[in-house]
Protein backbone atom coordinates (compact mmCIF):
# COMPACT_ATOMS: atom_id res chain seq x y z
CA UNK A 1 0.00 0.00 0.00
CA UNK A 2 1.60 3.49 -1.03
CA UNK A 3 1.79 5.70 2.31
CA UNK A 4 -0.65 8.15 0.81
CA UNK A 5 -3.15 5.76 0.57
CA UNK A 6 -4.44 5.86 4.70
CA UNK A 7 -4.50 9.33 4.15
CA UNK A 8 -7.06 9.10 1.22
CA UNK A 9 -8.85 6.09 3.71
CA UNK A 10 -9.17 8.50 6.70
CA UNK A 11 -9.95 11.42 4.39
CA UNK A 12 -12.64 9.10 2.94
CA UNK A 13 -13.88 8.51 6.33
CA UNK A 14 -14.15 11.88 7.93
CA UNK A 15 -16.03 13.22 4.77
CA UNK A 16 -18.59 10.49 5.20
CA UNK A 17 -19.32 11.91 8.89
CA UNK A 18 -18.95 15.26 8.11
CA UNK A 19 -21.64 14.49 5.12
CA UNK A 20 -23.32 11.27 6.07
CA UNK A 21 -25.44 9.34 3.27
CA UNK A 22 -28.65 10.17 2.80
CA UNK A 23 -31.44 7.76 4.11
CA UNK A 24 -34.12 6.80 1.84
CA UNK A 25 -37.44 7.10 3.59
CA UNK A 26 -38.84 4.34 1.29
CA UNK A 27 -37.09 1.70 2.66
CA UNK A 28 -35.77 2.91 6.36
CA UNK A 29 -36.35 1.10 9.39
CA UNK A 30 -37.07 2.84 12.56
CA UNK A 31 -33.54 2.40 13.53
CA UNK A 32 -32.34 4.47 10.56
CA UNK A 33 -35.34 6.73 10.64
CA UNK A 34 -34.45 7.71 14.67
CA UNK A 35 -30.60 8.27 13.99
CA UNK A 36 -31.29 11.40 12.31
CA UNK A 37 -31.88 14.49 15.01
CA UNK A 38 -35.63 15.67 15.10
CA UNK A 39 -36.52 11.97 13.79
CA UNK A 40 -38.39 10.54 16.88
CA UNK A 41 -39.97 6.70 17.83
CA UNK A 42 -43.17 8.09 17.08
CA UNK A 43 -42.50 9.70 14.09
CA UNK A 44 -40.73 7.17 12.43
CA UNK A 45 -42.99 4.53 13.10
CA UNK A 46 -46.23 7.46 11.64
CA UNK A 47 -43.68 7.76 8.43
CA UNK A 48 -43.61 3.60 8.10
CA UNK A 49 -47.30 3.55 8.48
CA UNK A 50 -47.83 6.39 6.28
CA UNK A 51 -45.83 4.47 2.87
CA UNK A 52 -47.03 1.08 4.53
CA UNK A 53 -51.11 2.15 4.42
CA UNK A 54 -51.00 5.68 2.01
CA UNK A 55 -48.52 5.38 -0.49
CA UNK A 56 -45.05 5.73 -1.13
CA UNK A 57 -43.13 8.73 -0.75
CA UNK A 58 -42.53 10.60 -4.45
CA UNK A 59 -40.32 13.47 -2.62
CA UNK A 60 -39.07 14.25 0.54
CA UNK A 61 -41.63 17.15 0.65
CA UNK A 62 -44.29 14.95 1.14
CA UNK A 63 -43.30 14.48 4.36
CA UNK A 64 -44.79 17.36 5.30
CA UNK A 65 -48.35 15.02 5.56
CA UNK A 66 -47.01 12.73 7.89
CA UNK A 67 -48.62 13.44 11.57
CA UNK A 68 -45.86 15.15 13.57
CA UNK A 69 -43.86 16.31 10.57
CA UNK A 70 -44.35 20.14 10.27
CA UNK A 71 -42.80 22.30 7.92
CA UNK A 72 -40.30 23.32 10.72
CA UNK A 73 -39.06 19.77 11.07
CA UNK A 74 -39.42 19.02 7.57
CA UNK A 75 -36.79 21.88 6.91
CA UNK A 76 -34.70 20.56 9.69
CA UNK A 77 -34.22 17.26 8.85
CA UNK A 78 -34.83 17.59 4.74
CA UNK A 79 -30.67 17.59 4.18
CA UNK A 80 -30.54 14.29 5.58
CA UNK A 81 -33.02 12.12 3.74
CA UNK A 82 -34.22 11.22 0.21
CA UNK A 83 -36.83 9.60 -1.50
CA UNK A 84 -36.61 6.92 -3.83
CA UNK A 85 -39.99 5.65 -5.35
CA UNK A 86 -39.65 1.02 -4.81
CA UNK A 87 -42.50 1.31 -7.82
CA UNK A 88 -44.26 4.31 -9.05
CA UNK A 89 -47.91 4.95 -8.69
CA UNK A 90 -49.33 3.27 -11.62
CA UNK A 91 -53.81 3.34 -10.86
CA UNK A 92 -54.37 1.92 -14.34
CA UNK A 93 -55.15 3.18 -17.79
CA UNK A 94 -58.20 5.19 -17.80
CA UNK A 95 -60.06 3.63 -20.98
CA UNK A 96 -62.31 6.81 -21.91
CA UNK A 97 -59.79 8.57 -24.11
CA UNK A 98 -60.02 12.10 -25.71
CA UNK A 99 -61.15 11.96 -29.21
CA UNK A 100 -64.41 13.28 -30.39
CA UNK A 101 -67.24 10.76 -29.56
CA UNK A 102 -69.41 9.00 -32.19
CA UNK A 103 -72.28 9.62 -30.46
CA UNK A 104 -73.44 11.78 -27.32
CA UNK A 105 -74.88 10.22 -24.28
CA UNK A 106 -73.81 13.54 -21.63
CA UNK A 107 -73.16 16.94 -21.80
CA UNK A 108 -71.45 18.63 -18.58
CA UNK A 109 -70.96 22.04 -18.63
CA UNK A 110 -68.75 23.53 -16.01
CA UNK A 111 -69.99 27.36 -15.93
CA UNK A 112 -68.13 30.65 -15.67
CA UNK A 113 -69.77 31.91 -12.41
CA UNK A 114 -66.80 33.32 -10.65
CA UNK A 115 -65.21 31.92 -7.71
CA UNK A 116 -68.16 29.38 -6.95
CA UNK A 117 -68.91 25.87 -8.79
CA UNK A 118 -71.49 25.04 -11.07
CA UNK A 119 -71.73 21.73 -12.99
CA UNK A 120 -74.68 21.24 -15.41
CA UNK A 121 -75.64 17.29 -16.16
CA UNK A 122 -77.61 16.98 -19.05
CA UNK A 123 -78.22 13.46 -20.65
CA UNK A 124 -81.58 11.35 -22.11
CA UNK A 125 -83.39 14.89 -22.08
CA UNK A 126 -82.80 16.14 -18.65
CA UNK A 127 -80.99 18.40 -17.00
CA UNK A 128 -79.31 18.48 -13.74
CA UNK A 129 -77.04 20.92 -11.81
CA UNK A 130 -74.69 20.26 -9.10
CA UNK A 131 -74.07 23.10 -7.22
CA UNK A 132 -75.10 26.77 -8.29
CA UNK A 133 -72.37 29.14 -7.78
CA UNK A 134 -72.22 32.42 -5.84
CA UNK A 135 -75.86 34.55 -5.43
CA UNK A 136 -75.85 38.17 -7.19
CA UNK A 137 -75.24 41.63 -5.95
CA UNK A 138 -76.72 44.65 -5.95
CA UNK A 139 -80.57 42.80 -6.60
CA UNK A 140 -78.77 41.23 -9.65
CA UNK A 141 -80.04 37.96 -10.18
CA UNK A 142 -77.04 34.81 -9.61
CA UNK A 143 -74.52 34.75 -12.46
CA UNK A 144 -75.71 31.21 -13.13
CA UNK A 145 -78.94 32.19 -14.58
CA UNK A 146 -77.23 34.09 -17.25
CA UNK A 147 -74.63 31.15 -17.58
CA UNK A 148 -77.71 28.90 -17.96
CA UNK A 149 -78.70 30.89 -20.83
CA UNK A 150 -75.71 31.05 -23.04
CA UNK A 151 -75.05 27.13 -22.40
CA UNK A 152 -78.61 26.76 -24.13
CA UNK A 153 -80.44 25.45 -20.90
CA UNK A 154 -84.07 26.52 -20.48
CA UNK A 155 -85.49 24.26 -17.64
CA UNK A 156 -84.09 22.20 -14.87
CA UNK A 157 -85.31 18.65 -13.72
CA UNK A 158 -83.18 19.00 -10.48
CA UNK A 159 -80.77 20.51 -8.34
CA UNK A 160 -78.60 19.03 -5.97
CA UNK A 161 -75.23 20.76 -4.21
CA UNK A 162 -72.17 19.77 -2.27
CA UNK A 163 -72.30 21.58 0.83
CA UNK A 164 -73.81 24.89 1.87
CA UNK A 165 -71.70 27.74 1.10
CA UNK A 166 -72.75 31.22 -0.32
CA UNK A 167 -70.59 30.23 -3.86
CA UNK A 168 -72.02 26.70 -3.97
CA UNK A 169 -75.93 27.82 -3.41
CA UNK A 170 -76.28 30.97 -3.72
CA UNK A 171 -77.82 30.89 -7.15
CA UNK A 172 -79.73 28.14 -6.10
CA UNK A 173 -82.79 29.38 -5.67
CA UNK A 174 -82.69 31.86 -9.34
CA UNK A 175 -81.92 29.06 -11.23
CA UNK A 176 -84.82 27.01 -9.71
CA UNK A 177 -87.09 30.06 -10.06
CA UNK A 178 -86.14 30.99 -13.68
CA UNK A 179 -85.50 27.07 -15.04
CA UNK A 180 -89.20 26.17 -13.45
CA UNK A 181 -87.06 23.39 -10.96
CA UNK A 182 -88.98 21.69 -8.68
CA UNK A 183 -86.73 19.13 -6.82
CA UNK A 184 -84.01 19.91 -4.36
CA UNK A 185 -81.20 17.38 -3.23
CA UNK A 186 -79.56 19.12 -0.49
CA UNK A 187 -76.33 17.40 1.78
CA UNK A 188 -77.80 17.95 4.98
CA UNK A 189 -74.83 19.68 6.43
CA UNK A 190 -75.14 21.88 9.68
CA UNK A 191 -74.25 25.25 8.66
CA UNK A 192 -75.77 28.34 10.06
CA UNK A 193 -76.09 31.04 7.73
CA UNK A 194 -78.56 33.47 5.92
CA UNK A 195 -77.65 32.36 2.55
CA UNK A 196 -78.36 28.71 3.47
CA UNK A 197 -81.94 29.60 5.82
CA UNK A 198 -83.47 31.79 2.65
CA UNK A 199 -82.76 28.66 0.55
CA UNK A 200 -84.38 26.43 3.23
CA UNK A 201 -87.51 29.04 3.70
CA UNK A 202 -87.79 28.93 -0.52
CA UNK A 203 -87.43 25.17 -0.84
CA UNK A 204 -90.62 25.09 2.17
CA UNK A 205 -92.30 28.05 0.39
CA UNK A 206 -92.38 26.86 -2.45
CA UNK A 207 -93.03 23.49 -1.73
CA UNK A 208 -90.31 21.70 -4.23
CA UNK A 209 -89.60 18.05 -3.99
CA UNK A 210 -86.98 18.05 -1.03
CA UNK A 211 -84.64 15.60 -0.41
CA UNK A 212 -81.67 14.80 2.03
CA UNK A 213 -78.79 12.91 0.34
CA UNK A 214 -77.02 10.12 1.89
CA UNK A 215 -73.72 8.78 0.71
CA UNK A 216 -74.49 5.74 -1.49
CA UNK A 217 -77.84 7.08 -2.75
CA UNK A 218 -77.88 6.94 -6.77
CA UNK A 219 -80.02 8.73 -8.74
CA UNK A 220 -80.21 8.14 -13.05
CA UNK A 221 -80.61 11.08 -15.08
CA UNK A 222 -81.03 8.89 -17.80
CA UNK A 223 -81.01 4.83 -19.01
CA UNK A 224 -77.32 5.61 -19.45
CA UNK A 225 -75.96 8.01 -16.90
CA UNK A 226 -75.94 8.33 -12.44
CA UNK A 227 -75.22 10.45 -10.59
CA UNK A 228 -73.95 8.44 -6.91
CA UNK A 229 -72.84 10.05 -3.61
CA UNK A 230 -69.62 8.14 -3.10
CA UNK A 231 -68.66 10.59 0.13
CA UNK A 232 -70.50 12.72 2.63
CA UNK A 233 -69.64 12.86 5.82
CA UNK A 234 -71.58 15.17 7.87
CA UNK A 235 -69.47 15.58 11.25
CA UNK A 236 -66.66 16.84 9.68
CA UNK A 237 -64.62 19.58 11.21
CA UNK A 238 -65.77 21.80 8.76
CA UNK A 239 -68.38 22.46 5.54
CA UNK A 240 -65.96 22.19 3.33
CA UNK A 241 -64.82 18.93 4.60
CA UNK A 242 -68.44 17.62 4.82
CA UNK A 243 -68.83 18.52 1.32
CA UNK A 244 -70.79 15.88 -0.21
CA UNK A 245 -68.40 14.27 -3.23
CA UNK A 246 -70.64 13.09 -6.32
CA UNK A 247 -69.44 10.25 -9.05
CA UNK A 248 -70.92 10.51 -12.44
CA UNK A 249 -70.66 7.34 -14.50
CA UNK A 250 -71.87 6.86 -18.47
CA UNK A 251 -70.19 3.14 -19.70
CA UNK A 252 -66.49 3.81 -18.88
CA UNK A 253 -67.01 7.55 -18.56
CA UNK A 254 -66.70 8.79 -14.56
CA UNK A 255 -66.49 12.50 -13.27
CA UNK A 256 -65.74 12.99 -9.16
CA UNK A 257 -67.58 16.34 -8.38
CA UNK A 258 -65.98 17.41 -5.05
CA UNK A 259 -67.00 20.64 -3.70
CA UNK A 260 -64.50 21.84 -1.59
CA UNK A 261 -62.91 18.74 0.25
CA UNK A 262 -59.53 19.17 1.90
CA UNK A 263 -56.64 16.99 2.51
CA UNK A 264 -58.46 15.69 5.72
CA UNK A 265 -60.93 14.07 3.93
CA UNK A 266 -58.96 13.64 0.76
CA UNK A 267 -56.49 11.21 2.69
CA UNK A 268 -59.34 9.26 3.93
CA UNK A 269 -60.39 8.93 0.28
CA UNK A 270 -56.63 8.14 -1.52
CA UNK A 271 -56.86 4.38 -0.30
CA UNK A 272 -60.13 3.80 -2.69
CA UNK A 273 -59.42 5.99 -5.17
CA UNK A 274 -59.20 5.00 -8.71
CA UNK A 275 -58.88 6.86 -12.13
CA UNK A 276 -60.54 8.90 -13.62
CA UNK A 277 -61.70 10.84 -16.26
CA UNK A 278 -62.44 13.85 -15.43
CA UNK A 279 -61.57 15.61 -11.91
CA UNK A 280 -63.91 18.82 -10.85
CA UNK A 281 -60.48 19.54 -8.92
CA UNK A 282 -61.30 20.41 -4.83
CA UNK A 283 -61.89 23.68 -3.49
CA UNK A 284 -61.42 26.03 -6.61
CA UNK A 285 -57.54 25.14 -6.51
CA UNK A 286 -56.73 25.96 -2.94
CA UNK A 287 -53.62 24.79 -1.78
CA UNK A 288 -55.36 23.03 1.18
CA UNK A 289 -56.80 20.66 -1.32
CA UNK A 290 -53.25 19.28 -2.46
CA UNK A 291 -53.01 15.61 -1.16
CA UNK A 292 -49.92 14.33 -3.89
CA UNK A 293 -50.75 10.71 -3.57
CA UNK A 294 -54.60 11.04 -4.07
CA UNK A 295 -53.49 13.38 -7.42
CA UNK A 296 -51.61 10.14 -8.86
CA UNK A 297 -54.53 7.60 -8.24
CA UNK A 298 -56.64 9.14 -9.44
CA UNK A 299 -54.94 10.07 -12.88
CA UNK A 300 -57.49 11.84 -14.81
CA UNK A 301 -57.79 12.42 -18.87
CA UNK A 302 -58.96 16.09 -17.52
CA UNK A 303 -58.92 18.61 -14.41
CA UNK A 304 -61.19 21.40 -14.39
CA UNK A 305 -60.85 24.26 -12.17
CA UNK A 306 -63.98 26.20 -10.91
CA UNK A 307 -62.70 29.33 -10.25
CA UNK A 308 -62.66 33.28 -10.77
CA UNK A 309 -60.65 35.77 -12.22
CA UNK A 310 -58.96 37.88 -10.13
CA UNK A 311 -60.24 36.42 -7.00
CA UNK A 312 -58.89 37.74 -3.90
CA UNK A 313 -58.09 33.96 -2.60
CA UNK A 314 -55.27 33.25 -4.89
CA UNK A 315 -57.28 30.39 -6.66
CA UNK A 316 -55.99 28.24 -7.84
CA UNK A 317 -52.84 27.87 -6.16
CA UNK A 318 -49.86 27.59 -8.83
CA UNK A 319 -48.53 24.25 -6.94
CA UNK A 320 -51.98 22.73 -7.21
CA UNK A 321 -52.04 23.65 -11.04
CA UNK A 322 -48.41 21.64 -11.49
CA UNK A 323 -49.41 18.50 -9.73
CA UNK A 324 -52.48 18.13 -11.61
CA UNK A 325 -50.50 18.78 -14.86
CA UNK A 326 -47.90 16.50 -13.79
CA UNK A 327 -50.71 13.60 -14.19
CA UNK A 328 -50.83 14.13 -18.01
CA UNK A 329 -54.16 15.85 -17.24
CA UNK A 330 -55.93 18.61 -19.32
CA UNK A 331 -55.97 21.43 -17.40
CA UNK A 332 -59.41 23.47 -17.89
CA UNK A 333 -59.95 26.38 -16.03
CA UNK A 334 -63.27 28.73 -15.75
CA UNK A 335 -61.18 31.61 -15.21
CA UNK A 336 -59.52 31.53 -18.55
CA UNK A 337 -61.62 29.49 -20.73
CA UNK A 338 -65.23 30.44 -19.96
CA UNK A 339 -67.96 27.84 -20.04
CA UNK A 340 -66.42 24.48 -20.53
CA UNK A 341 -68.49 21.73 -22.55
CA UNK A 342 -67.69 18.38 -21.94
CA UNK A 343 -69.35 15.57 -24.46
CA UNK A 344 -68.90 11.53 -23.93
CA UNK A 345 -70.53 8.51 -25.35
CA UNK A 346 -69.15 6.44 -22.54
CA UNK A 347 -65.97 5.22 -24.12
CA UNK A 348 -64.61 8.62 -25.76
CA UNK A 349 -64.75 12.21 -24.73
CA UNK A 350 -64.15 16.09 -26.16
CA UNK A 351 -64.41 19.70 -25.11
CA UNK A 352 -64.65 22.94 -26.01
CA UNK A 353 -64.38 26.04 -24.48
CA UNK A 354 -66.07 29.49 -25.10
CA UNK A 355 -62.80 31.71 -24.11
CA UNK A 356 -59.39 31.18 -24.79
CA UNK A 357 -57.05 33.45 -22.82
Amino acid sequence: MSRGMPVLLAISFLSSLLDPVPVDINTADSFALESIAGIGPATAEAIILYRETVSEFHSVDELVFVPGVGPATLEAIRSRLTAVPVEVDDPGVDPVILRTPEDTLLTVVFLDVGNGDAIVLTAGGNTWMVDCGPPGEGGLRAPVVQRLMEAGIDSLDAVAFTHPHADHIGGVTDAMEVFHCRRLIDPGIDHASPVYENLLMYALDSCCAYETADSGDVWNISGDVALEVVWLRREACSANEASAVYMVTCGDFSMLLTGDIENETIMELTMGQGPVSVMKVPHHGSRSSLFPPWIRRASPGIAVFCCGRGNPFGHPHPDVVQAWAETGAEILRTDLNGNIFLVTDGESMTFTKTLSR
